[in-house]
């Protein structure tokens, strides 16, 4: 499979973390802070986006429209979006590395049709035809460094990408950390949903003034993604300093999750 990737130098023995992301912003509004706090005590972190692809071939209606939202239309959007994603790496200080799956809204099915046209879909079941994808996005899991910590999405809200990588990521059989997927974590009961049956151990990262900053900071890069959640810049900040004080009890934090049983 090809790669958009940054070059990357990794130093031996150096701590790694991979934070596995579905698409260009889900880990960094998700895990920036964290991110933060380990670049700058000499961890390296790889964010791994899995759904970064061009689209090929003539856009669906929907993702027309999305394009047009995002002010994105008159343009290649995956690179626009892609070099978002580089420069909010850039400034937490960690690797971006890109592969080329398709977001959900570029798939089609073999005779043509779109397998999401429109967003209660992308909510929806799982096409079938995603099965070659879950398999191939299984094998590239698979071989990502082993010596790596593997961070991946809990699935919260039911983003249908979101639901394949973190199939494929648990089809590999490695040890996983999960991540609350924000903003849709912040939607009363969906952390619980998505934990679903098992048990599982928390983790609360308390995080610094400096981190929660350039967590915002590095999310405010996304810029043709801030109005599918928020009304402006300010509206994220505020939004993303609630939420990481009310995970934290008070005090800005980030929640992970361990699966001690199935």
């Amino acid at each position: 499979m090809q790669l958009y990737a940054t070059t990357i130098n990794c130093q031996a023995g150096r701590l790694r973390w991979i934070y596995l992301s579905p698409h260009l912003d889900d880990a960094v509004f998700s895990c920036g802070g964290r991110m933060a706090l380990q670049v700058r005590s000499g961890i390296e972190v790889w964010v791994v986006t899995a759904c970064a692809g061009s689209p090929e071939g003539p856009l669906s209606d929907f993702a027309q429209a999305l394009h047009e939202y995002w002010g994105l239309a008159e343009t290649d959007a995956p690179a626009a979006r892609r070099e978002e994603d580089r420069a909010a790496l850039l400034l937490l200080g960690a690797v971006a590395v890109h592969w080329d799956f398709q977001d959900c809204i570029y798939r089609r099915a073999p005779d043509g049709r779109a397998l999401y046209a429109n967003d209660e879909a992308l909510w929806g079941p799982v096409a079938a035809e995603d099965g070659g994808m879950l398999e191939e996005l299984t094998r590239r899991i698979a071989e990502l460094p082993s010596s790596a910590v593997l961070c991946v999405p809990l699935g919260v809200g039911g983003h249908v990408d979101h639901r394949l990588v973190r199939q494929a990521a648990e089809r590999t059989g490695r040890p996983l950390i999960y991540y609350e997927d924000y903003p849709y974590a912040g939607r009363d009961g969906k952390v619980e949903e998505a934990l679903g049956e098992g048990d599982w151990k928390p983790e609360v990262i308390s995080l610094d003034e400096a981190a929660l900053e350039a967590k915002i900071a590095a999310a405010l890069r996304y810029r043709s993604q801030i109005s599918s959640f928020w009304a402006d810049e300010a509206d994220l900040a505020a939004h993303f300093r609630t939420y990481a004080e009310r995970v934290g009890g008070g005090s800005p934090a980030e929640r992970y999750w361990r699966r001690i049983r199935w």
